[in-house]
């Protein structure tokens, strides 16, 4: 009895595990800039997907304009007059664990000159929740053939939910309109970074019936913009399988197509079954913390001069492989998974930098630093690492020098 007792409790961790494995997460900082982001470089950074559409003709690496975090970004292009995946922005259905509910987040950028439609307007925004066949185009959902969640943009960049279920109002699916706080509808803008996570529960299912108990509730820059119940989306054993890259304008004629070349920049993509992952819905956001780097607190071996970096200021210069400085009396108020970004010039290659807590103690990671071109040219390069939480000394060491640093930065992924 005691055997069976232990395996039983066993069999519960073992399940609660899977239920809230790590979360999928692209902060899109390989491959190297001006790369396009094919099928096979999003498999190396742990997304599958069995067929797309313009991930090697329409995606490329950025990271020489913009990002939300990071050196780089994902620039995805929407050329003037083009509508549908084929030929319009991007699409793959990125395989995730089959489980009943799942929470999304994504960063993204419209370009300052986006073009909405050209007479008519509608377009699908990045990435959705799917399962099954992925129900969607017109079809009639059975219960049998899946169904989809992604946001779309209407006149004027109108901002909405689109979903297909089984009691579809209409041929093409639903939709919502995101609402303020205030009750007034929600535009995406141009120019700026906006976060959105979608969270989609698929109703239960008895006997062959799908019951009422489904759920989508889209945050908008953590706030609640949308909050949907009662849906059915299944009468089978179908769950969200996919995280849906799903991006491109339409509607069915050109004139939705856009009047001119269009961009959509995203970032910090994740995708988890557990809420907590998604630190964009934390109290305060996603903790981060950007250091100067002349504001050290200990150092040994470097010198502060004016840096030629954007804003101005100092930067820390001088740094020789085995110089070092350090930032004490840093606290990290959640355990998690962090970004860690540096500001760094190098007329000289093979650099290289080791962080660490407790002295050296600890040594978190390790990044390269490449040869940026000169002493004024800066580029921003990172690497993810576990940090516990607590409060530290943080050392920045030069396992191989030969650059300067003008700042360096923390944000929580999750």
């Amino acid at each position: 009895m005691r055997k069976t007792i232990v395996l039983l409790l066993v069999l519960l961790l073992m399940n609660a595990a899977a239920a809230f494995a790590a979360p999928k997460i692209d902060t899109f900082e390989r491959p190297a800039r001006g790369s396009a982001y094919t099928l096979s470089e999003w498999a190396l950074d742990g997304w599958n997907a069995p067929w797309d559409n313009g991930m090697s003709t329409r995606t490329w690496i950025d990271g020489y304009n913009f990002n939300h975090s990071g050196g780089q970004s994902l620039r995805v292009f929407y050329p003037q007059g083009q509508i549908d995946p084929a030929n319009s922005g991007a699409q793959a259905p990125f395989e995730v664990t089959p489980g009943r509910e799942y929470y999304l987040s994504y960063w993204v950028r419209f370009s300052s000159d986006f073009s909405w439609g050209t007479t008519e307007f509608a377009g699908k925004l990045g990435v959705g929740l799917a399962g099954g066949a992925a129900c969607s185009g017109g079809q009639t959902c059975t219960g049998y053939n899946g169904f989809s969640s992604r946001m779309i943009w209407r006149s004027g960049g109108q901002a909405a939910i689109y979903y297909y279920h089984m009691d579809d109002a209409g041929q093409y699916g639903d939709y919502a309109i995101l609402k303020n706080s205030n009750g007034s509808d929600i535009y995406y803008p141009k120019g700026t970074w906006v976060n959105i996570v979608q969270r989609l529960k698929v109703n239960t299912v008895a006997n062959g019936n799908a019951n009422s108990d489904g759920e989508i509730q889209i945050w908008y820059n953590g706030v609640s913009a949308a909050n949907i119940t009662g849906l059915r989306f299944v009468r089978n054993s179908d769950l969200v399988d996919k995280a849906y890259f799903s991006s491109f304008f339409g509607g069915a004629t050109s004139s939705f197509a856009p009047a001119n070349d269009s961009y959509i920049w995203y970032d910090d993509l994740k995708v988890s079954t557990n809420r907590s992952d998604i630190c964009e819905l934390s109290t305060g956001g996603c903790y981060g913390r950007t250091f100067q780097a002349e504001d050290y607190t200990a150092m040994s071996g470097v010198m502060t001069e004016p840096t030629p970096d954007t804003g101005g200021g100092s930067d820390v210069g001088g740094i020789d492989s085995q110089d070092w400085i350090a930032f004490g009396n840093v606290q990290i108020p959640r355990t998690g998974t962090y970004l860690v970004e540096y500001r760094v010039a190098s007329p000289n290659d093979n650099g290289r930098i080791s962080l660490d807590i407790n002295e050296g103690g600890t040594v978190l990671g390790e990044v390269d630093v490449p040869n940026t071109g000169s002493w004024s040219s800066y580029r921003t390069v990172s690497h993810v690492v576990q940090i516990p939480a607590g409060t530290y000394q943080f050392g920045l060491y030069a396992i191989t020098g030969g650059f300067d640093i003008n700042w360096w930065k923390i944000t929580q992924l999750y």
